[in-house]
């Protein structure tokens, strides 16, 4: 199964628990799973432009969001750094995992 490194960046870099690694057959699989359980993803979500659409759009409109995880990816990948007000959230696939060198000397 791919490996996929979740990212949420501020200005001031990354900490400690905004990136993880995880097991998904997919970036849509990974997506999915916010829209169906947005606060297990609360670290990485809440200071991006998409956390208010996926917590709080149904409860004040009375009508589902309607997004789909191709929907949520495409605002995902869209996000970007503003100062430390907004993060940029990204899903990338590792694709290659690199060893440590031996020393040469």
């Amino acid at each position: 199964m791919p490996l996929f490194l979740i990212t949420s960046v501020c200005d001031e870099g990354v900490y400690e628990n905004y990136f993880k690694v995880v097991e998904a057959e997919s970036r849509a699989e990974i997506a999915q799973n916010m829209l169906d359980d947005p606060y297990a993803w609360e670290d990485f979500l809440r200071s991006s432009s998409v956390w208010w659409d996926i917590t709080r759009y149904e409860y004040k409109y009375n009508e589902p969001l309607g997004w789909s995880a191709n929907d949520l990816l495409e605002r995902l990948d869209a996000t970007h750094v503003d100062g430390d007000s907004e993060f940029q959230v990204r899903i990338y696939e590792i694709t290659n995992i690199k060893k440590i060198p031996k020393p040469t000397n």
